[in-house]
């Protein structure tokens, strides 16, 4: 620091836009020289004020130390000669300018740029320095709307929109390239989750094997369950642009294959409904809970357990729900009459016990089961199915190709973008190609819908293979299952039960939302008297009403 007075020192003050302009250092030297140069002219002492590389976004003083430093020297009188190389080197920020402005007029400063020196206490000079702060934050914000334009650009020629990749993937040409170490974890990592694993048992298959986050030390349950939740992976995510708010469908190299994926996303959706209940305090096993939701307001049903006064509800938690959301604030708290219709509890035992029954009764007597799962299963108007290992792999190369042309679409619709922006095209010839392009566009985005949604079919038929092979086709001695195979029997063929309460039938009303039509489902022979011609299967509903009585509390 020189310990020149303030009369005889020129306060050079530097900065760059980048970090990469200040490591190379040739622009902060030539600032610097020519400051120094401006000194020597005067006959004065230096002082540098080094900033470094910092961008035009970092216009807030307290993002810029070195020049907070300055402003206040210049606040308590200790700077009276500042140089530096234009005004934009200070700030592009009309407000931080204007502060400047009217500190150094305050203090009776004298700034000096290449083009020239300005007495801020002079008014030809003020407003001078007024227009080309003005005209600096004007370039300021046209080079701003340039990048930005341009990015979009890039992005829909398939190019990657800035900062660190995804786990699993590298940047090559400014794309992103599958990276083989990191996208075989990432693989593993669905296929746990496809599996039912939870993102802590994900964990300590990741810490087991020594495998480390991309910014190194063990992953956190936040970043798996972020992963696992990852568009990317699956080839496609969405970049929506900040300002003009405008979505763009990306696509990328596929991961995770299509039918994982969608197994995935299935089951967080479930979890996702049901968070409030996944929670430490519960303890009590349900066989139904997680199945039932109320039919008057649609909230999952809850369940509580206590023992000691023999009690066992299923309930809807609406009332109590609405009582924590309002702070408390209800005349009515328990008041019967005055939640969402499902005004009466319904007993844990005697509901288990009925669908149990119920499902088990189902399931000996369809012949969709008997049959194990063929392509009837799983018919959708209009759609093919898919059947083998075979089909499914060429859906899912399908799949890739779709994507892939998509890409090319997007490119080159980036490319006539930027013609025009460049003048290179007329605007006749422009809405003619968009048009078609934009067409060409939504047509393979429908086809590429068409085929995830019979991947997504195929997870569905996946899951009832592995049901099949848990529990075979014919009912086995159930008695000896536990309490958790109970569970995954039933959920294997319950997709949701919906619970209303019939107050003049005193009873609850159990809407059973089967996964299969194989409710009265059955054979149709061919020729009965001749049942070597063979038969077809007649498929049934998909659901069943129950009722199960309100019991009377005297007995």
């Amino acid at each position: 620091m020189s310990t020149a007075p303030p009369s005889t020192t020129l306060h050079i003050y530097t900065r760059v836009s980048t970090i990469a302009q200040a490591e190379q250092g040739t622009s902060l030297q030539s600032q610097l020289e020519l400051g120094v140069k401006k000194a020597s002219a005067l006959g004065f002492e230096h002082e540098h004020w080094n900033e470094g590389g910092k961008s035009s976004h970092h216009e807030d003083i307290a993002a810029r130390p070195v020049l907070s430093s300055l402003y206040t020297a210049i606040k308590a009188g200790r700077v009276k000669h500042l140089w530096v190389y234009d005004q934009s080197r200070l700030s592009r920020n009309d407000q931080v300018a204007s502060i400047f402005r009217y500190e150094c007029n305050k203090q009776g400063v004298t700034l000096y740029t290449k083009d020239g020196q300005f007495d801020l206490s002079s008014p030809q000079d003020m407003l001078l320095k007024q227009m080309l702060d003005a005209l600096a934050e004007f370039d300021n914000t046209t080079r701003a709307e340039r990048t930005r334009l341009g990015k979009l650009n890039r992005v829909r020629s398939g190019h990657w929109h800035g900062g660190p990749p995804p786990y699993g993937y590298q940047l090559k040409a400014r794309k992103l390239e599958i990276e083989p170490t990191e996208a075989k974890w990432v693989q593993r990592m669905f296929e746990l989750s496809s599996t039912g694993a939870s993102p802590a048992e994900i964990k300590k298959e990741l810490d087991a094997h020594g495998v480390s986050a991309r910014r190194g030390g063990l992953w956190t349950l936040g970043s798996i369950a972020a992963m696992l939740r990852n568009p990317h992976y699956a080839g496609q995510y969405t970049y929506k642009d900040a300002k003009s708010q405008v979505s763009i469908p990306v696509t990328c190299p596929v991961i995770v294959d299509a039918t994982t994926w969608e197994a995935v996303q299935m089951m967080h959706r479930r979890e996702t409904s049901r968070q409030p209940q996944k929670n430490a305090t519960t303890k009590h096993f349900y066989l139904l809970r997680d199945l039932m939701f109320c039919a008057h307001c649609g909230r999952p049903i809850s369940g509580r357990k206590n023992r000691g006064n023999a009690e066992a509800l299923y309930y809807c938690p609406n009332k109590e729900r609405a009582w924590v959301k309002n702070g408390g604030k209800s005349n009515t708290p328990w008041q019967r009459g005055t939640g969402c219709g499902f005004d009466r509890s319904m007993n844990i035992d005697r509901a288990d016990e009925l669908v149990w029954r119920r499902v088990q009764e189902l399931h000996v007597r369809s012949s969709l089961l008997k049959e194990e799962i063929k392509q009837r299963i799983l018919k959708q108007q209009g759609l093919g199915q898919i059947t083998d290992k075979g089909a499914k792999k060429k859906a899912e190369t399908k799949v890739r190709r779709l994507q892939k042309d998509l890409a090319a679409i997007s490119e080159t619709i980036g490319n006539v973008e930027a013609n025009r922006l460049l003048m290179r095209m007329d605007k006749i010839s422009y809405t003619t190609t968009m048009q078609r392009l934009n067409e060409e566009q939504q047509r393979l985005q429908v086809a590429l819908a068409e085929v995830k949604l019979q991947l997504q079919h195929e997870t569905v038929r996946k899951k009832w293979i592995d049901w099949l092979d848990a529990f075979g086709e014919e009912v086995k001695n159930t008695s000896t299952y536990t309490d958790e195979q109970r569970k995954q029997y039933v959920e294997g063929i319950v997709e949701r039960i919906d619970v209303r309460w019939m107050p003049e039938q005193r009873e609850h009303e159990m809407t059973i939302h089967f996964r299969l039509p194989i409710v009265g489902d059955g054979i149709q022979w061919v020729d009965a008297a001749k049942k070597s011609l063979g038969y077809t299967i007649v498929e049934g509903q998909r659901t069943d009403t129950l009722a199960l009585p309100k019991k009377d509390g005297r007995g």
